[in-house]
């Protein structure tokens, strides 16, 4: 697995010209979230989603979390 706290590095290709958004999710539950899920969209001119990344891990360890 990666190691928490370590630089990870993700790359995604555009598909389109146009407007795009990061988005990012955090687990929530009875236990406190490991990792972070993120994706980006990307919109057309009509602001209507055209294309979406895969979704990407994050691994967080404790120290990072403190800190979000």
């Amino acid at each position: 697995g990666v190691e928490p706290n370590k630089p990870v590095r993700y790359s995604y290709t555009r598909q389109a010209r146009g407007s795009w958004s990061l988005n990012w999710l955090v687990p929530i539950g009875h236990e406190k979230p490991s990792n972070i899920k993120v994706f980006i969209h990307e919109l057309n001119a009509g602001n209507q989603l055209s294309h979406m990344s895969p979704i990407y891990t994050i691994e967080m360890g404790d120290e990072l979390l403190a800190k979000l």
